[in-house]
């Protein structure tokens, strides 16, 4: 184990969380996906304090906050897939059949996920994931994955996730690859 697993507590919420864990969540939300490679809009990230709590309300809903001396160092926000119509839209546009391999009511999102810069490289982003699955009656998780970071991809395909397709999104200037893996994940 490494230091800082032992430094770090996880506190899970089902269907509602508090205005101040929303309001951290922007925080880190913003800082992550604003910086390069992802270099999204600020004000746009921002609008995970709208939809963020709407995802985490619905069925499948859940967050996994992962806090370092009183403060949010990760989290990770899930959401069944049959409650997202853009993710069902874009894996039937990827699969052929996509019910033959994933049932939409029987699998679960990692909508987000993201840590603190400075805490990258310390296991907090598995134990997110970890701790967000645990004990999910879906059989299947799926998850999105910009083409510019091929790194953070060959880190779910070293925890067991397959690639079930590409998709482009942003009006076509960025590649999403949607990852999948059986539940439960035991990586």
């Amino acid at each position: 184990m490494r230091d800082i697993d032992l430094e770090v507590d996880y506190v899970r919420f089902e269907q509602v969380a508090p205005d101040e864990i929303w309001a951290e969540v922007v925080s880190l939300f913003v800082l992550s996906f604003a910086a390069p490679p992802y270099v999204e809009s600020p004000d746009e990230l921002q609008g995970i304090v709208q939809w963020g709590p709407e995802k985490l309300a619905s069925p499948g809903g859940g967050l996994v906050v992962a806090r370092h001396d009183g403060h949010m160092v990760g989290f990770a926000l899930s959401q069944r897939l049959d409650q997202d119509s853009s993710w069902l839209r874009r894996l039937n546009a990827m699969l052929p059949t996509p019910d033959a391999v994933i049932s939409p009511s029987r699998t679960v999102i990692i909508q987000e996920l993201a840590v603190d810069e400075t805490f990258r490289g310390r296991g907090i982003a598995k134990q997110c994931i970890r701790e967000l699955l645990s004990s999910r009656p879906e059989q299947d998780v799926v998850l999105g994955v910009f083409g510019q970071v091929s790194q953070i991809r060959e880190m779910y395909g070293h925890w067991g996730f397959s690639e079930l397709g590409t998709s482009p999104i942003y009006g076509g200037t960025v590649t999403l690859h949607a990852l999948h893996h059986k539940l439960p994940w035991t990586a």
